[in-house]
């Protein structure tokens, strides 16, 4: 037999298609991290989690890569100027932080930071998030957008922002913020400068498609923008309006779906140029999509597109719409929040047990009593083959219900039954390694090996450290982070530790169709085995919660310095079960 090599591993696991260069595997066979996409640089992730639980910090573990934050964050500058160079357009670009993604201070500081060279403005969406950036942006004019409802005392804020340095834009976004922005303005004495955030008609693409158009929640019609102006002017501010802004979803999966919308929002910029010269900036919000699964489709959990293609379309786009229109170019501006943050987070996890599937056995056990359904069991255990085997599993199937029925009306016993459910699950394991010796394995047949799956129990919590998962059938990354230099023979699912049967993985990532099982290696009960769960920076931590309980995990931020070490950062040690008691009022 072929020996088993990394490189197949990374094949099995799809590790090239989803890593975006960031992920590799080791020739020692450990899973590898490159945060500037180098792989002269490495991180043993395996060893790095060998060195934190000797430190004593325990798993789960959210590793978050420092470097990778900065990689994105210039990845997405480079593609913007690259466009912009290329197509010789006369306008800039702004990358903005939207902060609702992952509001942990350190990762918005790293972030923040990461736009040193070139400027990278931060997005707020509440008063809570509006206080915290304000004692962090502390760039000159930095950019500084505020989205979300709007009362007086955020108005307020938004304003006074202004004579602490800050460029603070006030996007409207419900028709009545016009004349609470006025008042309020007029009362401190501070000009103002304001987006207006339109709704288009035009939709994205992906599970956040129903974030424009009839229905949205936010955004003005063509009729209210114009109304919005007109009382603009009434008071003679319409020199406030600096950016039209709209964003239509996150994740969206389909680059046409974008340039659907660009051609919308771009001919609507054209226009309101005309009525507002003032303004300048078009902020095309979210959407840039990352590619969790790694098929290149405008799967829920992918994209049909790159982000160097994203950037050329929206320059592209802006570009030929304003000149047909005879209007200027305007400063670009992103809100690209999941296409920073997810990559530069792993959760790893460690298996505390493991409920396998029965193996075929050499020969069957007699059944302990003479009676014509048990003996059909093991009459069909013996003579099953490569030939019959189709045929084998109808049968098979149909004594499943027998027996249950059977059971019920008292004509088995419990010992009985324990035989018969035993003996189908050794029977349907033969059946599923014969079937491998076909040349056409029928589907029922095909379908049957993947649920036969393993029961990996691993110690978190997925409702704390991947909500999306389950509340919204998002899917990850999911594989070991060490023994890749060996086969994995065991097709399992992943079980956490709460007392809830949806705190499960079992949909994983393919390049054709959603899997059942991810193939693990066979548990040692005496050795840790690792698993690392990918792309979990975008969204994640903020909406987890404490179902059952159990609250945040250990996080710990890593740097490489300039000689390729290692550097722990900072840890953020997780919730105590004490701390997790006084959050629903209980002391302990």
């Amino acid at each position: 037999m072929e020996k088993w090599t990394t490189a197949k591993s990374a094949e099995t696991y799809l590790i090239d298609a989803w890593g975006a260069g960031y992920f590799g595997i080791s020739p020692q066979g450990t899973l590898a991290v490159y945060p500037e996409r180098n792989p002269a640089r490495a991180i043993d992730l395996h060893g790095l989690i060998s060195t934190l639980i000797k430190r004593g910090i325990e798993v789960p573990i959210l590793v978050r890569f420092d470097g990778i934050l900065r990689d994105r964050v210039r990845a997405i500058q480079d593609a913007f100027a690259n466009a912009i160079k290329e197509f010789g357009y006369k306008g800039s670009y702004c990358l903005a932080y939207p902060i609702k993604v992952n509001q942990q201070r350190h990762v918005v500081d790293s972030v923040r930071l990461a736009g040193r060279q070139r400027p990278i403005g931060l997005e707020v969406g509440s008063k809570p998030e509006l206080l915290a950036v304000l004692a962090i942006h502390d760039t000159p004019d930095g950019l500084l957008i505020c989205n979300g409802y709007k009362d007086a005392e955020y108005i307020e804020l938004a304003l006074l922002a202004k004579k602490l340095g800050r460029r603070s834009i006030i996007v409207v976004e419900q028709p009545y913020e016009i004349e609470s922005i006025m008042q309020i303005s007029e009362r401190l004495g501070i000009e103002a400068e304001i987006g207006i955030r339109v709704n288009p008609v035009s939709k994205g693409a992906g599970r956040w498609e129903g974030s424009a158009g009839e229905g949205a929640r936010f955004g003005l019609n063509s009729y209210e923008v114009i109304e919005a102006i007109e009382a603009l002017k009434a008071r003679g501010k319409e020199h406030w309006v600096r950016v039209l802004h709209f964003h239509v979803g996150s994740q969206i999966t389909a680059i046409n779906a974008i340039k659907r919308v660009l051609s919308e929002t771009t001919r609507m910029y054209t226009e309101l140029a005309k009525l507002c010269p003032s303004l300048s900036v078009l902020d095309i919000g979210g959407g840039l999509a990352v590619d969790y699964d790694g098929s290149r489709t405008n799967f829920p959990s992918s994209m049909n597109y790159s982000v160097e293609e994203y950037a050329r379309d929206v320059v592209w786009s802006v570009l030929a719409c304003c000149d047909e229109a005879g209007v200027k170019h305007p400063d670009l501006i992103s809100e690209s929040g999941r296409a920073i943050v997810a990559h530069h987070a792993v959760l790893i996890t460690e298996v505390t047990d493991v409920s396998p599937v029965l193996d075929a056995v050499e020969k069957l056990q007699p059944p302990p009593a003479d009676k014509d359904i048990l003996r059909e069991i093991y009459e069909l255990y013996e003579t099953v083959s490569v030939k019959n085997c189709h045929e084998a599993l109808h049968d098979a199937l149909g004594l499943k219900d027998e027996i249950l029925l059977r059971f019920v009306h008292g004509n088995l016993t419990l010992p009985e039954r324990a035989y018969a459910d035993q003996g189908l699950k050794y029977l349907l394991a033969k059946i599923d390694r014969l079937s491998t010796n076909l040349k056409h394995v029928p589907e029922d047949l095909a379908k049957l090996g993947p649920s036969l799956r393993d029961m990996y129990f691993c110690n978190f919590s997925v409702f704390q450290s991947l909500p999306d998962l389950w509340a919204i059938d998002h899917l990850f990354p999911v594989m070991p982070i060490h023994r890749l230099d060996t086969e994995p023979t065991r097709r399992a699912y992943i079980a956490d530790l709460t007392c809830d049967s949806d705190g499960k993985i079992e949909r994983f990532i393919d390049l054709k169709a959603v899997k059942q099982y991810v193939m693990l290696h066979e548990y040692r009960p005496h050795e840790p085995y690792y698993i690392g769960l990918f792309l979990v920076g975008a969204y994640q931590e903020i909406l987890g919660d404490l179902h059952n309980l159990f609250g945040d995990t250990n996080a710990v931020h890593i740097e490489m310095n300039g000689s390729g070490e290692v550097d722990i950062a900072e840890v953020v040690e997780g919730d105590t079960v004490r701390e997790v008691l006084s959050y629903v009022q209980f002391s302990a």
